[in-house]
């Protein structure tokens, strides 16, 4: 017997609160109950009805006293409110056999704090003022933050973009001028990093120069090495093929031999000038008789020991041989459930 572990989600039984109330349900020893718009929690004692079991934990201790230290059996954070003076408590500390527990101020506490803290502002307001190359103003009392616009001297510049700026000792721009031909110093190629190669070639013909397109936007002839275009030729034999007026790169095809040439070089008029394009041999001439567009069946070729693919044979093998197998010889056999195995559900994790 082998273990088996699957991935899974689970999902335990839940319900509405109102919902649980009203079936009253009574869950199995270890069951969990969920209240899912409360978000609380019952474990079930397989005798106890739903309604008669306590909840986990309690969000809240409502009480109509204020704990005492003695009330120590609480997780740290507890609330417990006192529903007589509308007073309310956080555990905030505890031993073994005491519980520290804070009260929480209310809406009219923190009113008073509040209006105490305001009471702190200054009895007398201050003015507070900014001189010299900037100018603005505030009041401060200490009851809130202050901020003050600054506004900076004017020193005759005037707003606008400008490529050329005087500045003083106190670094403000008192001049705004724009650049001039006469502000720009000489600059070698050397100096200019995106200029590209181009920039450093004269136009002309030998070798470094850029080539200058003419009048008519093209380049003249006279740079232009001379070009040879392929022309094929169809003749009937050799002496037609020796009597073009071919180019060298011209091809004649010729139809006295089902061959085609190639002029190597000039006089065309020479046979030695001609050179054979060589085309690979096709070595099948038939496919099991058959010329042309050959398409075989299964009826042109014999078995042998090979047999083709039939649904009777196909059937016939799996009657025989397949059903007759066991799952676990099989190549996934390992991740098959068995009824000798053991199941565990894994949760994973969240």
């Amino acid at each position: 017997m082998s273990n088996r572990i699957l991935d899974s989600q689970i999902q335990s039984r839940n319900d509405t609160a109102a919902n649980w109330s009203s079936v009253n349900p009574v869950l199995l020893k270890g069951e969990i109950g969920i209240e899912i718009d409360t978000r609380k929690m019952k474990v079930g004692d397989g005798t106890t009805e739903w309604n008669s079991l306590k909840y986990l934990k309690d969000d809240i201790v409502i009480a109509s006293t204020n704990p005492s230290t003695t009330d120590k059996d609480f997780d740290l954070g507890e609330f417990w409110l006192n529903q007589t003076d509308k007073t309310l408590y956080v555990l905030v500390a505890k031993t073994e056999s005491a519980g520290e527990w804070k009260r929480i101020p209310n809406a009219e506490e923190l009113v008073v704090v509040s209006e105490a803290l305001v009471a702190q502002k200054l009895k007398t307001a201050r003015s507070i003022s900014i001189i010299g190359d900037g100018s603005g103003a505030t009041t401060f009392d200490g009851s809130a933050d202050a901020s003050i616009t600054l506004v900076l001297k004017n020193t005759g510049a005037s707003a606008g973009t400008y490529t050329k700026v005087t500045v003083n000792e106190k670094g403000l721009i008192t001049k705004t001028e724009l650049l001039t031909a006469e502000d720009i110093p000489t600059l070698t190629l050397a100096k200019i990093s995106d200029a590209g190669t181009a920039a450093a070639r004269d136009v002309g013909t030998s070798q470094g120069n850029l080539v200058e397109v003419g009048a008519d936007g093209k380049i003249p002839d006279s740079v232009l090495p001379p070009l040879a275009i392929t022309e094929p030729h169809a003749v009937a034999d050799q002496s037609e093929m020796l009597a073009l007026e071919a180019q060298v790169g011209d091809i004649a095809i010729r139809a006295d031999e089902g061959k085609s040439y190639i002029l190597k070089q000039t006089p065309a008029s020479t046979l030695e000038n001609w050179l054979e394009l060589k085309s690979p041999e096709c070595k099948v001439l038939s496919v099991n008789g058959k010329t042309g567009a050959v398409v075989l069946t299964t009826s042109d070729i014999a078995e042998g020991s090979n047999k083709y693919y039939t649904e009777e044979r196909a059937t016939a093998n799996f009657e025989s041989n397949y059903k007759a197998s066991s799952s676990a010889d099989l190549t996934d056999g390992e991740t098959i459930l068995h009824a000798t195995d053991t199941l565990v559900l894994n949760g994973g994790n969240a």
